[in-house]
């Protein structure tokens, strides 16, 4: 949904009300989950470091939980109090190229293991774009020198394709905001990171 000025909480409420109800837009639920690339979608994928040791990656999920990738300029959830889980709809609101625009999507899957963590949430009819983005962060193994340490790790997983006819028309500027997205998402993480370091 767009608008031309920033919608007031009672709209954005009232849009949130409605999504609940709506369905996924994509018939491949859940396939972000092992970085399946479904046919027909755009790939996005990115990875950023973030730190490295048990308290950043500690950090990093307790930010995850928090929903912080979203603490951004120009890019924020507009009920950040949701609960972190299976089913749970969000709405992210967007502003870009002189408009603002919100984003309904649905958690489908959470990711809760001793080196991975995260979620992945589906479009819903609201949306402009159809697809799934997968939110990651992990410790791995890697190799500092003589010594060994836990490198911690954001990731970002998404396919998608416009559903909406202003998407379709500006797809080569949605992509653009879709990479934009990715590194805003980065910055947020490494913010909240930082902070609980």
């Amino acid at each position: 949904m767009f608008f031309l000025r920033r919608p007031t909480p009672a709209q954005a409420q009232t849009f949130l009300d409605q999504q609940r109800k709506q369905g996924y837009t994509y018939p491949e639920v859940g396939e972000s989950r092992d970085g399946l690339r479904p046919d027909g979608y755009s790939i996005d994928h990115h990875k950023a470091r973030l730190g490295s040791g048990e308290a950043c990656f500690e950090a990093a999920r307790a930010a995850m939980r928090a929903w912080r990738m979203f603490d951004t300029p120009w890019i924020r959830l507009t009920n950040p109090q949701a609960p972190f889980q299976v089913g749970e709809t969000l709405v992210v609101q967007v502003r870009h190229l002189g408009f603002y625009s919100l984003l309904p999507d649905r958690v489908v899957y959470i990711i809760d293991e001793p080196e991975r963590f995260g979620f992945a949430y589906g479009t819903l009819s609201g949306h402009a774009e159809q697809g799934e983005e997968r939110f990651l962060v992990t410790s791995t193994p890697e190799r500092n020198g003589a010594a060994e340490e836990r490198a911690v790790r954001f990731e970002l997983f998404a396919f998608s394709r416009p559903r909406h006819t202003l998407a379709r028309l500006g797809a080569p500027a949605a992509r653009l905001l879709q990479r934009s997205a990715a590194s805003a998402y980065t910055e947020a993480m490494r913010r909240a990171v930082g902070e609980q370091n």
